[in-house]
């Protein structure tokens, strides 16, 4: 039963951001936008490392639902800019894979982690993620700045 308050936190965290971050009108470019969401996503897991029961793990994965809405939406749109027209669909098809990869890999990675060191050692597997979803950002930055740039050219 703790889980589905768990899941609901981080669920609710998303839905908000995600309804707040549509109506915005930002003037940073998306790989600018992509970076800054990554820096909050890799920042929030770092929330994992005060979690002490139900409530404080629920309060830490709201806080990370707050940033996926908007890192998503961010994605979509640099593959919208970026993919040419006639791919559209088999870019989102294969961010969307991409995620649901990542997903299911981090959650088997989780749990066995949790069964073999304990809740604790879980905790680290998000937030080395957390981490690494930094480092690709920083990484891909300048490459999706020259992309954006080519297609406004």
């Amino acid at each position: 039963m703790a889980a589905s308050f768990v899941l609901s936190a981080y669920a609710a965290g998303s839905c908000i951001s995600g309804l707040a971050f549509g109506a915005l009108r930002l003037n940073l470019t998306l790989p600018k936008q992509l970076l800054l969401a990554s820096i909050a996503t890799a920042t929030a897991t770092l929330l994992l490392l005060v979690v002490y029961d139900v409530l404080t793990l629920s309060a830490s994965v709201f806080v990370a639902g707050i940033f996926f809405a908007p890192t998503m939406i961010v994605t979509m749109g640099l593959v919208e800019k970026i993919v040419p027209e006639s791919k559209l669909t088999e870019g989102f098809t294969w961010m969307i894979t991409g995620l649901g990869i990542g997903i299911a890999a981090g959650a088997a990675l989780t749990g066995w982690v949790i069964d073999e060191m304990g809740i604790r050692a879980g905790f680290a597997v998000t937030i080395v993620a957390g981490g690494g979803v930094l480092l690709a950002s920083v990484y891909c930055y300048r490459l999706l700045q020259q992309r954006m740039a080519l297609q406004t050219a």
